[in-house]
């Protein structure tokens, strides 16, 4: 069995990680924990095959984690991966320099377990999705219905964007159903027409910390429908941008 794709934590010496990498481990995702650039460096020379995805602290210095990136980007130059920090939401002139060093996610606190989760699969699976979808799917934690005729699955929706979404789901419908989804957002319900495009089934290999369900793409959205959705995704966007 190959070894796992793996999330690296970048901590400072405050150690203002250690909780994340215990939740990230109780949600099933793989993680190298590194306490400064030393530790980090050798990580990312040692295992840069396996990470997928850099979250560090927001504490720390570009000089620190600038080394540790070049470092992963030299040993595994084919890998795309993601960046996300993680702590208390800092100022506009360090928010700015976060984005210019190509920071994607943000996880200001406070923020939940789904949070957690959909963004570090977001962050870990980038290069696998960047060619195939229009808009970027935001993470989510909404309960929905996905009906096709009298059949109806409940599913938790883990990442929404205006062309699609994706459904967990123990159950998930055959790849080319086409569905009817409610979901309930703070405005209102939203209902979609939707194919299902792809699925994931227990025991798929994939990246760790995926939920198994459907991914679906809205095919029609009535105009309230929309609207609704538009804002909600508007909201998301401030919730975790950098």
């Amino acid at each position: 069995m190959p070894d796992p794709d793996s999330a690296l934590v970048f901590d400072c010496e405050e150690n203002s990680l250690g909780v994340v990498v215990m939740r990230l481990l109780r949600l099933g995702i793989d993680v190298f924990y590194a306490k400064g650039r030393d530790e980090a460096w050798l990580l990312a020379q040692q295992e840069a095959k396996r990470i997928k995805a850099v979250l560090f602290a927001v504490d720390v210095e570009d000089g620190e984690i600038g080394p540790v990136l070049e470092c992963l980007d030299s040993c595994a130059p084919d890998i795309a991966r993601g960046l996300v920090v993680v702590g208390q939401r800092p100022d506009d002139t360090t928010r700015e320099s976060l984005r210019a060093r190509g920071v994607a996610w943000a996880l200001w606190e406070p923020y939940d377990e789904g949070a957690l989760r959909s963004v570090v699969s977001a962050a870990m699976n980038i290069q696998d999705i960047s060619h195939t979808r229009k808009e970027p799917r935001l993470p989510t934690t909404l309960l929905g219905r996905a009906f096709v005729g009298v059949r109806r699955t409940d599913v938790v929706v883990s990442t929404l964007s205006t062309d699609g979404a994706f459904l967990e789901t123990p159950s998930p419908f055959l790849e080319g159903t086409q569905i009817t989804l409610e979901v309930g957002l703070p405005g209102g319900s939203m209902m979609a027409k939707a194919n299902v495009v792809h699925t994931r089934h227990t025991g798929e290999p994939g990246v760790p910390g995926q939920p198994v369900g459907m991914g679906v793409a809205f095919s029609k959205l009535d105009p309230g429908s929309e609207q609704r959705l538009n804002q909600f995704l508007a909201d998301q966007v401030n919730r975790f941008a950098v």
